[in-house]
This record gives structure tokens, C-alpha cells and sequence, in this order.
């Protein structure tokens, strides 16, 4: 979308994230590939808008990575997962939580947007 390394370098992170137990790392994961199906969702709306020259490598493209991720993360899920069921719930609802506090704070006065 045009922003330089230094842009991004420049970007606030939030800096507050307890540490992530192992046994919920699958918690993770389902946030992070939820939020890349999402990103598909938004590329086919701007798409609409913008029209199909505009670049949305920001959001990710749209060759089937993320069915096949998500695919075999329901599969390892499946397999690997049910032992770890409450660990990896409040990992989830921790990162969930995490990007509500960090989304919600009121962005500083920089008159770039």
C-alpha cells in the first residue's frame, strides 16, 4: 500500500501481551488465520470500490493460502489439540483481548490520516 520500512517501523505496537503458554499456541493461530479469512472478506469489498488495479498485499492475495492454512489447522486442531481445550481458549480470548485494548485506545494527533 506504499509504506516505506520506515513508515511501518514507525507504527505505535502494542507493547503489553502476557506471555502465551505452549499448550494454547492452536489459540493463536486461530486468531492470526481468522484474521487473514477476514482480510480475504475486506480485499473483495475494496476490490468493489477500488477496482481490481489497487493493490491488497496488505491484506494477503486471494490464491487459496488461507483455505489451505486453515484447512490444516483444523486438521492438526483435531488431532493434537483436545488435550490443551482450556489453555487454548483463553489464549484466544487473550489475544482477542489484547487487539480490543490496543484497537480501542484513541490513535495520537499525527495529521497523516
Amino acid at each position: 500500500m506504499g509504506a516505506t520500512v520506515i513508515d511501518i517501523d514507525a507504527l505505535e505496537r502494542y507493547h503489553w501481551v502476557s506471555p502465551i503458554d505452549p499448550a494454547g499456541l492452536f489459540g493463536y493461530a486461530y486468531v492470526i488465520l481468522g484474521s487473514m479469512m477476514g482480510g480475504k472478506i475486506i480485499v473483495k469489498r475494496l476490490r468493489a470500490i477500488l477496482g481490481p488495479t489497487a493493490s491488497f498485499t496488505f491484506y494477503g492475495n486471494e490464491n487459496g493460502r488461507c483455505e489451505a492454512l486453515w484447512a490444516s489447522f483444523c486438521s492438526d486442531l483435531e488431532e493434537n489439540g483436545k488435550d490443551n481445550v482450556d489453555a487454548i481458549c483463553s489464549t484466544a480470548v487473550g489475544i482477542f483481548d489484547a487487539y480490543a485494548a490496543w484497537l480501542s485506545q484513541p490513535l495520537p494527533p499525527s495529521g497523516n490520516c
